[in-house]
């Protein structure tokens, strides 16, 4: 999966935190993803949590700013219980909207995800904005927009490099690589962005993630003929 971090002193009022590890989202971000159609446990399941962090009770809707490749359809949007399976452009979610109370946590269910088939190869986005509300139904506050992306050129591929094997594919520390040739590896995050690039000898070696955040990652390998593939691991 772009990350794109302004500061969060404006949205004083609210916060939105990605429920899988609790970390902060601010205005602009790009989560990005290779796979669609995923499991519901998969990460392509974005599951987030509003907090209210004001010391009033206010109301939210999500609204849909921007498509990009897509007509917003096989889109799960969920959010304060209710549940879309496509969503529409300049549409709010909930028509409803979503009241959280004075330093309450709206958690949940909610989620974004990708539903489109998983063979899908066209690249698509979705940027939604949490827009807080007054009892009238006004806009009030600084909003959050946060675009979901789909990536499917870093999904992980089959290629002539047969003969790679690598262990353990939840690694905490050293990710043991076994080739029969010279290769390099670029690291990506599931945001697209590369990481860490090392070059593998052949035989057996080894690349060090010691010093990566825990979260799924993207490797792809690439020999001196400029072949590749592209493998999936999980750093713990």
């Amino acid at each position: 999966m772009s990350l794109f971090l302004t500061s969060f002193a404006s949205f004083a009022q609210f916060e939105v935190r990605d429920k899988s590890d609790d970390s902060l989202l601010t205005d602009g971000q790009i989560v990005s993803f290779s796979e669609a159609g995923c499991a519901y446990a998969d990460p392509c399941n974005f599951k987030f949590k509003v907090t209210n962090t004001s010391s009033e009770d206010f109301y939210m809707r999500i609204f849909v700013d921007n498509l990009t490749g897509t007509d917003g359809s096989d889109f799960q949007l969920c959010f304060a219980t209710v549940c879309l399976n496509s969503v529409e452009l300049n549409s709010g979610y909930p028509s409803t909207p979503a009241l959280i109370t004075a330093g309450s946590t709206n958690s949940i269910g909610n989620n974004f995800w990708n539903q489109n088939d998983s063979a899908t190869t066209t690249p698509m986005s979705w940027t939604f904005r949490f827009q807080q509300l007054d009892a009238s139904g006004n806009n009030t506050g600084t909003p959050l927009s946060i675009t979901y992306n789909y990536n499917p050129t870093l999904s992980v591929d089959n290629s002539e490099l047969s003969s790679l094997e690598i262990y353990p594919t939840s690694v905490k520390n050293e990710l043991s690589v076994q080739s029969n040739e010279n290769l390099t590896a670029d690291v990506y995050d599931l945001l697209g962005r590369n990481v860490k690039n090392t070059n593998i000898a052949s035989g057996g070696d080894s690349i060090n993630l010691a010093d990566l955040s825990a979260q799924p990652y993207i490797i792809r390998f690439t020999n001196e003929a400029g072949q590749t593939i592209t493998k999936k691991i999980i750093k713990e």
